[in-house]
C-alpha cells in the first residue's frame, strides 16, 4: 500500500446530500478510498444549484457549495425507488466497505437499503446515517437545516447581543461538524473492523453534535444551572474583545493575568490596571465599556496587522480580523498549504480551489487528486466494474434506472 494513501483499497458508498455527509466522505476521499457519491436522476443534489456570488457555477451544476467537499469522488446517478436500482446498490454494497447516507429517517427502508438489510449481503459492512435528529427520539423523521439546528441545539442563545438577539453563526457549522464526528465515527468503525472482523451501525446527529461545540457552556448549564449567555464579541470578561485600530479590526483575548501584564506591556498602558475602574475583575465587569474605550484609543495608532505583530509577539493571542480573501492570503495559510487550486477550466471559466484537510500527518498526509465530478460523470464505468455490458447499460439508460442519454443534437 502507498504511504500516502492511508485509506487505499477502502470503498465508499454514499448516498450523500447537501453538507454534513459529503464532508464526511470527502475526509475519506483525501486519504485514499473510492467513494462513489449516488445522485437521483430526478432530482440531482441541490447544492450543486447554490447560487453564489454571481460567478454563475451553479448553471452547470458545480456549484461552490458542492464542490467544496467533492474532490477525488466519483458521481453516479441511479434511481433507488426502481427496482432494478435498487438492485444496484445491493450489487455495489456487497463489494463496499462503508456506506454513507443522509436521506430523512426512514428514507432508505423504503427502497430495503438498511443496514440489516445490507449487512445480509456484506457482513463486514460499515453503514452511517446523518441526520439532523438521530435515528430515534420524538424528533427523528423531522426535517433539519443548520439554522434549524443551531437554534435546537441552544447555539444561538450564545451568539449575538442584547441588542441583536440570539443570531446563528454565519457559515454551516452544524453541518460541517457534523461530518468531522460522522468521519471520525466511521474510522473508529473501521479500525474496530480491522481487530474483529466485524462491520457496524453508525447514527449521527446534527443535534448531538451541535451541542457538542459548545462542551464547556453544556457542561456549565447542566452542572450549576447557569451560563452565560449573548455574550457578542465581548463578554464582559476582562479583555476578550474586537478593537478597533487605525486602519482594521483586531482580536484579542487576554484572559489570565499573565497575559493581560504582558497585553499593557505590548501597548504601553501600563497605567490601565492601576486605575481604580480596571484595577479588578470586579470593577473591570461594572467599566467594560470605559475599558474598551481607553484600548481603542491606544489602538488607533497603528494599523490592526500592526499590533497583531506586536502583541502577538509579547505572547498575547492577537489577529487581525480578516475577510476571506485576506485569510487565503495570510502567509501562514499559504505556507501549510490548505488550498488546493486545480487548472483552469475552460467550461466553468475558472480554476476550482478547494480547501484540503486541516492536520497534517508526518505518512499518511490527506491528497487531492481529481477534481470534483460532473454530474454522473462516472455512472458507465462503475456499471461496467460490475459486469453490465454496453448493451445493459444503454438499457438502463433507457429505462431511467440511471441518468437519461443525451438527447441527439
Amino acid at each position: 500500500m502507498d504511504h500516502k494513501n492511508l485509506f487505499e483499497g477502502i470503498k465508499v458508498l454514499a448516498v450523500a446530500r447537501q453538507i454534513a455527509a459529503p464532508f464526511a466522505t470527502y475526509q475519506l476521499a483525501m486519504h485514499g478510498a473510492e467513494v462513489i457519491t449516488v445522485d437521483n436522476p430526478k432530482e440531482i443534489d441541490s447544492m450543486r444549484l447554490v447560487a453564489g456570488a454571481g460567478a454563475g457555477l451553479h448553471k452547470h451544476a458545480m456549484s461552490h457549495s458542492f464542490m467544496a467537499q467533492a474532490a477525488n469522488k466519483k458521481s453516479m446517478q441511479l434511481d433507488l425507488s426502481m427496482a432494478k436500482g435498487q438492485e444496484i446498490f445491493r450489487r455495489l454494497a456487497a463489494d463496499s466497505d462503508v456506506v454513507v447516507e443522509n436521506l430523512v429517517t426512514g428514507g432508505m427502508a423504503k427502497f430495503g437499503l438498511t443496514y440489516n438489510d445490507l449487512k445480509k449481503v456484506n457482513p463486514r459492512l460499515i453503514y452511517c446515517s446523518l441526520t439532523g435528529y438521530g435515528q430515534t427520539g420524538p424528533n427523528a423523521r423531522r426535517a433539519a437545516i443548520d439554522g434549524a439546528v443551531q437554534a435546537a441545539s441552544g447555539l444561538m442563545s450564545l451568539s449575538g447581543t442584547r441588542e441583536t438577539g440570539p443570531m446563528k453563526v454565519g457559515f454551516l457549522m452544524a453541518d460541517y461538524a457534523t461530518g468531522y464526528a460522522a468521519a471520525l465515527g466511521i474510522v473508529s468503525a473501521l479500525y474496530y473492523r480491522a481487530v474483529t472482523g466485524e462491520g457496524q451501525y453508525i447514527d449521527c446527529a446534527m443535534l448531538d453534535t451541535a451541542m457538542t461545540m459548545a462542551g464547556a457552556d453544556l457542561c456549565e448549564a447542566a452542572t450549576t444551572g447557569n451560563y452565560k449567555g449573548l455574550r457578542g464579541n465581548g463578554d464582559g470578561r476582562y479583555i476578550s474583545n474586537i478593537f478597533k485600530c487605525r486602519e482594521g479590526l483586531l482580536s484579542v483575548a487576554a484572559t489570565t493575568e499573565s497575559r493581560r501584564a504582558r497585553f499593557w506591556r505590548a501597548i504601553g498602558r501600563l497605567d490601565i490596571p492601576q486605575d481604580p475602574r480596571f484595577c479588578t475583575p470586579d470593577v473591570v465587569a461594572q467599566n467594560y465599556p470605559a475599558l474598551c474605550v481607553e484600548i481603542e484609543r491606544t489602538l488607533q495608532q497603528k494599523t490592526a496587522l500592526e499590533w497583531e505583530e506586536i502583541v502577538s509577539d509579547a505572547g498575547v493571542a492577537a489577529m487581525a480580523v480578516r475577510d476571506l480573501h485576506q485569510a487565503m492570503e495570510n502567509p501562514q495559510i499559504v505556507h501549510r498549504g490548505l488550498m488546493h487550486r486545480f487548472p483552469f477550466d475552460t467550461e466553468l471559466g475558472y480554476a476550482v480551489c478547494v480547501p484540503k484537510a486541516p492536520y497534517q500527518l508526518s505518512k499518511t498526509g490527506a491528497h487531492i487528486h481529481s477534481p470534483p465530478p460532473r454530474v454522473g460523470q462516472h455512472t458507465d464505468e462503475i456499471l461496467r466494474r460490475i459486469g453490465f455490458d454496453e448493451s445493459q447499460i444503454r438499457e438502463l439508460h433507457t429505462t431511467g434506472v440511471v441518468e437519461a442519454l443525451p438527447r441527439p443534437q
